[in-house]
């Protein structure tokens, strides 16, 4: 099964309960690259536990794509904008663990 974040990322979950977090691969145009059969071309970023881990990993992420040098204290405020935002859905997550 798939679990779409947002157009960047995805989740792919498996029978065994493994997470692996996927990143869209994007060509020197900001287009999405394309493979076999037309469909997305995506980058594995790394393997999790649970949803809640995986989801986690994607808030740093989505960061690191949006900005190359900050300084602490706007890392923080936009760590914790990015935070609030997934936040009702880390919740439930958690609650089903």
């Amino acid at each position: 099964m798939i679990v779409i974040i947002n157009e960047d990322y995805q989740v792919k979950v498996d029978n065994y309960a493994n997470y692996t977090l996927l990143k869209a691969v994007r060509d020197e145009s900001g287009a999405i690259k394309t493979g076999k059969h037309n469909l997305p071309m995506f980058a594995t970023k790394g393997y999790y536990s649970n949803m809640s881990r995986a989801l986690n990993a994607c808030i740093h992420l989505i960061l690191e794509d949006k900005h190359d040098v900050m300084e602490l204290t706007q890392y923080l405020d936009e760590l914790e904008r990015l935070e609030a935002k997934f936040r009702p859905v880390m919740k439930r997550f958690r609650e089903g663990e």
